[in-house]
């Protein structure tokens, strides 16, 4: 029941494209990948988005390739992003891991725009610096929510799970070639487009909203985080059932596992 146009040019209401973004990602989650891929190319085909081609400007708020975001309460307020992830000297706050880091090639622009090194006491943190703007002086950006690569993303799974790796390469390459990285050859395995495609999108949305977590979570592959992760633990891939509601449907037990 959404309407295709944006209530507002800033795109900070969802319309209907967000909505099938919304739909796209629960018929992952149900591995139905035909519907899924039918709702990310509706998302593809429209004239409201253009894909970014400047990686300077992914995080900026004027883009179209931005299908929803959220503004700071105060006009010219730093992101939420920008504010979290800042740190000067000691780490005040999240640092990236090294494991990260150590993903991205030399020439990989994303390396060079969206992460800093920040020194302190002969020792290098690095730090998130995709929201650059902070305190008052924050004329250019918003919290984006959905982002039109995240769908080419969620399109190249959705054919690579229908043996359709070589269809779903072009997808991927969209970020990487705007990285300034050479296109991978539309002759790869499925293997071998999965393992990329994973690859990529951790370094393409490393901090944004979970989507490294709810991916690696629906890949069955949470356990992965105990590399760089000491403290995690399996049974974390899930919440309690809160007692609360045990004590009034019974029906609800067995409580998860570790709890």
């Amino acid at each position: 029941l959404l309407p295709s146009a944006y209530r507002n040019a800033e795109r900070i209401y969802p319309n209907k494209f967000a909505g099938y973004m919304a739909l796209a990602k629960m018929k992952m989650l149900l591995k139905k990948w035909v519907e899924a891929e039918v709702l990310c190319s509706t998302i593809l085909q429209s004239s409201q988005y253009t894909f970014q081609t400047d990686p300077s400007k992914v995080f900026q708020k004027n883009g179209t390739h931005i299908i929803w975001q959220l503004k700071p309460k105060n006009t010219n307020d730093a992101t939420k992003e920008a504010s979290l992830y800042n740190f000067t000297g000691a780490p005040l706050s999240f640092v990236l891991n090294l494991n990260l880091i150590n993903t991205f090639s030399s020439g990989d622009l994303r390396r060079q725009h969206y992460i800093t090194a920040v020194p302190f006491n002969q020792q290098i943190n690095y730090r998130s610096s995709k929201y650059k703007n902070l305190a008052v002086n924050n004329p250019n950006e918003y919290s984006i929510i959905y982002r039109l690569d995240e769908v080419n993303f969620m399109m190249a799974e959705s054919l690579i799970e229908q043996n359709r790796a070589g269809d779903a390469v072009p997808y991927i390459n969209h970020c990487r070639q705007r990285a300034g990285l050479p296109a991978l050859s539309t002759s790869l395995s499925v293997s071998a487009a999965t393992t990329e495609l994973r690859e990529e999108k951790r370094r393409e949305f490393f901090v944004e909203h979970g989507i490294r977590f709810f991916d690696l979570k629906r890949w069955g592959l949470l356990d992965q985080l105990i590399s760089v992760k000491p403290n995690w633990k399996s049974d974390y891939a899930q919440w309690p059932i809160p007692q609360k509601e045990l004590l009034l449907n019974p029906n609800l037990n067995p409580q998860n596992t570790g709890y």
